[in-house]
């Protein structure tokens, strides 16, 4: 699975996906990266070092969970399936 196109799809739009939590279960989830899909009181704020960004990138995706309204993030490699929902881009 290639994080690029997770994160693409991400931006674009919708996306419907399901991974493994810390705890061992499983959770489905409804989430965008698409700045208009998201409140402009829950845009990301805060900055990065350069050197978290990369580990970030490399081993995470962060997305605003639309059914929660609030930022979650998953590990790539507990991701089980996923497919777009919707695209505006």
């Amino acid at each position: 699975m290639d994080i690029n196109t997770l994160k693409k799809a991400l931006y674009e739009g919708v996306v419907l996906f399901e991974f493994v939590k810390k705890d061992g279960t499983l959770r489905h989830a409804r989430g965008t990266t698409c700045p208009d899909l998201i409140p402009s009181d829950n845009v990301p704020q805060g900055k990065r070092t350069p050197e978290q960004q990369a580990a970030f990138q490399r081993q995470t995706v962060a997305f605003y969970d639309i059914d929660k309204k609030a930022w979650r993030s998953m590990r790539i490699d507990t991701l089980w399936s996923w497919k777009r929902a919707m695209k505006l881009v």
